[in-house]
C-alpha cells in the first residue's frame, strides 16, 4: 500500500516532462490524480501512458489552459469528484523564453508572467477551497528565481515571485493544515531532447555550470515533488528544494551567443536594440 492511498491529486502541465513524471511518482503511491494539459491527444497519450504504467492507477485527465480561470476550476472540480476530496496540488505550468530583456514585447511579457506565476496562483486561490482536510501544494520554479542568466529575465522574475508567493501562502494557509511547498530545477529535459542536434549547444552551456555535470531529468524532480507531496514531509511548509545538480553554486549559464549569433548579442550587451 502506497503512502499517497486514498489521496486525489491535480497535477497541471501535465502532458510531458516534470509534470508527467511527477504525476507518476504520485500515482505510484497509490493517489488518484487529474492530469491537466492543453492539448487533447497529447494529454490522452500521457494518461494513457501512465494507466499502462502504473498498474491499478485511477488516471482521468482535464483539457484545459492552467493560466485560464475556467479551465483550473473545471480541473480542479475533475480531481475533487474522483473521490470527493483534493488533498495535493501539483502545479508545474511553466516554461522560460531564452530572449534579451532589449528584444521583448509587452505581450510576451504578459505571457510568460501567466504561465510561470499566475498558473500556479490560479490552482491554489480555487484548490484551497476543495481541501477540507488539509493537503500539500508544490509549485515548480526554477533555478532561474536567484541566479541571473542572459535572456531569462522574465522567467527569473516570474520564479522568484513564484517562490515568495509560496512563503506567504503557506503562512496564511498553515492554518487549515495546508503546507505550501516549492522545487527549484535547473534545465530539465528528457533524454530524447537533451541529445536532440537543436539544443546541443545549450545544453552542452548547462553541463559545463552544472557541478554533477549534466542536465537533469523529469523524474529527478518528480522525486522532489512526491517528497513534499507526501507524510514524509508533513513538518516542511514554505521552503523551496532545489533539485538542479549544483547549478546554483555557480554564475547562471550564457547561452545566448549560441542562439542569437554573437553580433546581434554584442549590440545587446552594449545597450543597442537588436535590428
Amino acid at each position: 500500500m502506497g503512502v499517497l492511498e486514498g489521496k486525489t491529486a491535480l497535477v497541471t502541465g501535465a502532458s510531458q516532462g516534470i509534470g508527467l513524471a511527477s504525476a507518476k511518482a504520485l500515482a505510484q503511491e497509490g493517489a488518484d490524480v487529474v492530469i491537466m494539459g492543453r492539448r487533447e491527444e497529447t494529454l490522452g497519450k500521457a494518461r494513457d501512458e501512465l494507466r499502462d504504467q502504473v498498474s491499478g492507477a485511477r488516471i482521468e485527465m482535464s483539457v484545459g489552459d492552467a493560466t485560464r480561470e475556467d479551465d483550473v476550476k473545471a480541473a480542479l472540480g475533475a480531481a475533487h469528484g474522483l473521490g470527493g476530496r483534493l488533498d495535493i496540488i501539483a502545479a508545474v505550468v511553466g516554461e522560460p523564453t531564452f530572449k534579451p530583456l532589449l528584444m521583448r514585447e509587452l505581450e510576451e511579457v504578459r505571457k510568460e508572467l501567466d504561465q510561470n506565476f499566475i498558473s500556479a496562483f490560479l490552482a491554489v486561490r480555487h484548490g484551497v477551497p476543495l481541501m477540507h482536510s488539509g493537503g500539500a501544494i508544490v509549485c515548480v520554479s526554477s533555478a532561474a528565481a536567484t541566479q541571473s542568466g542572459w535572456g531569462l529575465s522574465i522567467y527569473s522574475a516570474a520564479k522568484a515571485g513564484l517562490e515568495r508567493f509560496v512563503r506567504a501562502a503557506a503562512f496564511e494557509l498553515g492554518g487549515a493544515g495546508i503546507r505550501v511547498n516549492a522545487v527549484r530545477p535547473g534545465l530539465t529535459l528528457p533524454p530524447e531532447r537533451a541529445e536532440s542536434p537543436e539544443l546541443a549547444d545549450m545544453v552542452a552551456v548547462y553541463e559545463a555550470e552544472t557541478p554533477l555535470g549534466r542536465v537533469g531529468l523529469p523524474e529527478d524532480v518528480a522525486k522532489v515533488v512526491r517528497f513534499l507531496a507526501g507524510p514524509e514531509s508533513g513538518w516542511v511548509t514554505g521552503q523551496t528544494f532545489s533539485a538542479d545538480g549544483g547549478l546554483d553554486q555557480g554564475k547562471g549559464p550564457d547561452p545566448m551567443d549560441a542562439m542569437y549569433g554573437k553580433q546581434v548579442m554584442d549590440r545587446i550587451r552594449a545597450g543597442k536594440a537588436a535590428d
